[in-house]
């Protein structure tokens, strides 16, 4: 019985530190749809949710009646200090891996982390002050001028160079040109119509969206491992939502 009266007093506290990095992961780092798609993600955040229960099966596992105050100290130090290293490996595997850039490039949004993007090149501070929750939103421009283009395309194909959407050279906040996304941007009754097993998750965001499908549209979204789509509004191009679904219709 006294086992299991420790046990249960250090499961409370365990509980509580798990709801904390719970919320933290689920409407902070990772706010849908994004958790589902990091396989690294769910490997971090299985070993968080373990590290719950590790303190008080190991405190339930060591405990023993009539031990010295100095042997059950040692151990609880060992227990907790276990349990801290689970939660702080687990925890910084996932701050590290969370989406950060959604960049728009050419007719897409892609999503990356910081260890995409090298971090040095980035001169204009707005491109980093992401929002509490999500990632921050950008626009990566293709160059217009002939020479640069050539440019570019030299450097990506022959040079190893990263692409346009990996470089913060060519970023600008998503909101100084979201209307330039219009272009390519297609109605969400096109996706609509070529996802039939999809129908009620689109209806459902229509309606949670002003209940106007003609309002709405569309651009394919990619992440790690994932894809999904990004709605628009149709007047202002601003994001308003995301959904789940394979967005690549011919």
């Amino acid at each position: 019985m006294a086992k299991s009266r420790a046990a249960l007093t250090h499961l409370w506290p365990s509980i509580l530190v798990l709801a904390i990095i719970a919320g933290m992961i689920l409407f902070i780092w990772y706010p849908y749809p994004f958790l589902q798609f990091k396989d690294t993600g769910k490997f971090s955040l299985m070993l968080v949710l373990s590290a719950g229960f590790i303190g008080p099966a190991m405190t339930w596992l060591f405990y023993r009646k009539g031990k010295s105050k100095r042997a059950l100290a040692f151990d609880l130090v060992v227990i907790l200090l276990i349990q801290t290293a689970a939660f702080a490996w687990g925890g910084y595997a996932l701050y590290q891996n969370r989406p950060y850039f959604m960049v728009f490039t050419v007719d897409r949004f892609e999503v990356l982390t910081m260890r995409d993007v090298d971090l040095a090149t980035i001169t204009d501070s707005k491109l980093l002050n992401k929002p509490l929750a999500g990632p921050i939103l950008l626009y990566a421009s293709m160059p217009t001028e002939p020479q640069a283009f050539q440019k570019l395309l030299k450097e990506v194909m022959f040079e190893g160079k990263p692409d346009l959407q990996f470089r913060p050279e060519f970023w600008s906040l998503y909101t100084d040109k979201q209307q330039l996304s219009l272009s390519p941007a297609r109605p969400l009754e096109t996706l609509r119509s070529a996802r039939p097993e999809s129908l009620q998750a689109i209806d459902k965001l229509v309606i949670n969206n002003g209940g106007d499908i003609k309002r709405l549209k569309y651009v394919p979204g990619t992440v790690q491992n994932g894809q999904f789509a990004a709605i628009l509004d149709a007047d202002s191009g601003e994001v308003i939502d995301t959904l789940v679904i394979d967005p690549w219709v011919k």
